[in-house]
């Protein structure tokens, strides 16, 4: 019950209702939606980063095998620049059996090596993503941008 209404606070932006509720929810019943969303809600929404990443490590201690939290804490430290840490973690969550988003780690994983000068690297997890799931356009659209910039910087080269 608190747990939903916290969801549904969030939703429509009540921040501090969806947090109190979430908190009531994880006091009462400490599972994994409820640390997850309450992590989700601190990091991408409210900027407290560190207090998402709380979260999310007690949502993986009570679910080590959930691929999809890796991501989410993954995802959070290279927002927060911490960039090497973060690889492994969308490593953990790619290897983890259960894993719900393994695209998006494998999408995470293709920005980061984007952002590192790397794209052939970025190109090969964008492919992995892609045969995880064929209709993730946000992954077909950085893999064009990313193929479209390659041949432009190399006709620049020619001109040099």
């Amino acid at each position: 019950m608190f747990y939903r209404e916290g969801v549904c606070e969030a939703v429509v932006g009540n921040y501090d209702a969806a947090e109190y509720f979430l908190l009531k929810s994880i006091e009462i019943d400490p599972v994994v939606p409820g640390y997850a969303t309450l992590g989700w809600m601190y990091g991408s929404i409210l900027d407290r980063n560190e207090e998402a990443f709380r979260c999310f490590r007690k949502a993986i201690r009570l679910n080590p095998e959930n691929g999809d939290l890796f991501n989410d804490c993954g995802a959070l430290l290279l927002k927060m620049g911490f960039i090497p840490e973060s690889i492994k973690w969308f490593h953990r969550s790619i290897r983890s059996p259960q894993c719900s988003k393994r695209h998006f780690a494998f999408y995470n994983l293709a920005l980061v090596y984007r952002s590192g000068n790397r794209p052939e690297r970025s190109c090969r997890y964008l492919h992995l993503a892609l045969r995880q799931r064929p209709d993730f356009d946000q992954a077909r659209r950085l893999l064009r941008e990313i193929r479209n910039h390659d041949v432009t910087a190399g006709r620049e080269s020619e001109h040099s």
